[in-house]
């Protein structure tokens, strides 16, 4: 077994119909998954986050300050938490 992180939609980020938690996934057209076992697993937290805030600066240096930057660090903080989940190895 090993320790990891998937990030969970945040309550106040809902949409009004939204009930239960969400997750992102990479997967997903909208990139939310209700199902726990389909959420992006992120297996090095810290290296998460500096590639969150490498991509954020990547594009606001491309594109301005104004730049929509859905995957940076800002807007991903803002709309979800990080939740420790243990990931078990099946042989």
């Amino acid at each position: 077994m090993k320790d990891a992180w998937v990030l969970r939609l945040k309550e106040e980020s809902k949409e009004e119909d939204m009930k239960g938690d969400y997750y992102l996934s990479d997967d997903e057209v909208d990139f939310l998954t209700r199902d726990l076992s389909e959420a992006t697993i992120i297996s090095n937290k810290d290296k998460e986050i500096e590639s969150m805030k490498v991509h954020e600066e990547v594009m606001n240096n491309k594109f301005g300050d104004s730049a929509v930057v859905n995957f940076g660090y800002t807007n991903i903080m803002k709309n979800f938490d990080f939740v420790e989940v243990v990931i078990e190895e099946v042989d």
